[in-house]
């Protein structure tokens, strides 16, 4: 049972994680194309992507509720096309909703950037490319409600496969307003969006069109909602993306503060982030996995097949962490020179430090993301949000703030605080998930007797 469960999860996984390294490509296509505009371009993107990524976040944890929801619904009853559709309506509705708010919030970037003393030189076009950046952030979220309801029904490949093609058509567009049409970053922010919607547009009409999508009529039924569903929603969908924001805020707080260190600073720290990025795309692409089987499980009360995809998930999860912080620590000169060819520039030697660092949190990363997803699928979200924030927050800001500017660390000191954080979220994550197999065990057992 156990080989079955590890051969579901990594059925289900391979593909979304295909899928979120393919959408960390498109974000990838944008840093490499700012750096070779300029080294300014890249810090200023850098504090335009620290802003952006955190409300972006913010809403995929809202859209990423559509999976618990619809996988519970199937595990109870896989003719409940209703509740499906419900489910899939309201995370459109409440991403939406927090589309609206961020953009009212971010208004007033600039004057954050001035308050928070970022490098003046950079704060214009900061800002510039982070309004450019927010035409992005709608068709990206109602991505994300889209792919947790294929997800949920078993189906991530065609996510997979507009990715890819996102990638490839991110990359052209990028590079036709940045470079031929000589736009600058203004231009790698138009392209962004133009690929952005175009992405979701394409999955629209797929989920209209396919046999096994259609069947639920998300588009062709009208859009009834009520305020106890949508705050039902809210209780599952708000500490997921309340979870996911803090964690993400305090990376993108993490770039503020490097801000205050120099521009050399902000520039290295996006490089080892990306790459840090990019190996949490697996962990994250597991937890979504892991959701979709432990809320099977739970819908059809199998206790046992929830602690089982459950602790499969999580070991899952540390055995990457331990091959990609490995990679990190060996490779770190070469993967930093991808994105920095001059050894000889200050940040080069300030990435590849940081990626060393990054090496340390690897395991403790993708072992806190996986438990989140594996309690979402219990719908088990207001107490893991707090252990998270507990994590990041007291633990992990105030550690960076210590290390980074009161010893001779600096940029070193705020990515020991970061390594710090993540730790003390997956020490209490893990703890919650063994607190649910006590819970759970006793009611196996009685089943197993009757």
């Amino acid at each position: 049972m156990i080989l079955s469960e590890a051969r579901a999860t990594l059925t289900l996984a391979l593909p979304i994680v295909g899928t979120q390294l393919a959408q960390i490509a498109v974000h990838t296509t944008d840093v490499v194309m700012l750096a070779h505009i300029s080294d300014h371009a890249l810090g200023a993107g850098a504090l335009a992507f620290s802003l952006f990524w955190f409300f972006w976040m913010f809403g995929m944890g809202l859209g990423i509720a559509v999976a618990a929801l619809v996988a519970q619904a199937v595990g109870r009853n896989a003719d409940d096309h209703a509740s499906v559709r419900e489910a899939v309506h309201d995370g459109l509705i409440v991403t939406g909703i927090g589309f609206l708010a961020s953009l009212a919030i971010l208004v007033a970037a600039r004057p954050f950037m001035v308050w928070f003393r970022q490098p003046p030189e950079l704060i214009d076009d900061a800002a510039l490319f982070l309004h450019l950046l927010m035409i992005s952030y709608l068709p990206g979220v109602w991505f994300s409600v889209l792919r947790s309801f294929t997800a949920a029904l078993s189906r991530p490949r065609p996510a997979l496969v507009l990715m890819v093609a996102g990638v490839l058509l991110n990359a052209a567009a990028v590079y036709g307003f940045a470079f031929a049409a000589k736009l600058g970053i203004a231009g790698a922010g138009i392209g962004s969006a133009l690929a952005n919607w175009l992405l979701f547009l394409a999955f629209a009409a797929y989920v209209a069109r396919d046999a096994d999508f259609s069947r639920y009529r998300i588009w062709s039924s009208r859009w009834r909602s009520s305020w106890p569903r949508l705050r039902e929603y809210l209780r599952i969908g708000g500490p997921i993306a309340l979870t996911l924001a803090s964690e993400i805020g305090l990376f993108s707080l993490a770039v503020q503060l490097m801000g205050r260190l120099g521009a050399d600073e902000v520039a290295a720290h996006q490089i080892a982030l990306q790459w840090a990025t990019i190996a949490f795309m697996v962990p994250m692409g597991l937890s979504q996995a892991a959701t979709v089987r432990v809320g099977l499980a739970a819908g059809a009360r199998d206790h046992a097949g929830v602690i089982r995809a459950g602790w499969i998930a999580i070991g899952m999860a540390v055995c990457f962490g331990a091959c990609s912080g490995s990679l990190f620590w060996i490779f770190a000169p070469q993967l930093i020179g991808l994105f920095v060819p001059d050894a000889a520039s200050p940040v080069f030697g300030l990435a590849v430090s940081y990626l060393l660092l990054a090496a340390l949190f690897q395991v403790v990363d993708g072992t806190q993301a996986v438990s989140n997803g594996v309690l979402r699928g219990l719908k088990d979200t207001a107490v893991p949000m707090v252990c998270a924030a507990i994590g990041y927050w007291a633990c992990g800001l105030s550690a960076a703030i210590w290390f980074g500017f009161n010893s001779p660390l600096r940029g070193q000191g705020i990515w020991i605080g970061l390594v710090v954080g993540l730790a003390a979220a997956a020490v209490m994550l893990v703890w919650r998930f063994t607190w649910w197999t006590r819970r759970l065990r006793p009611i196996t057992q009685r089943e197993q007797t009757a």
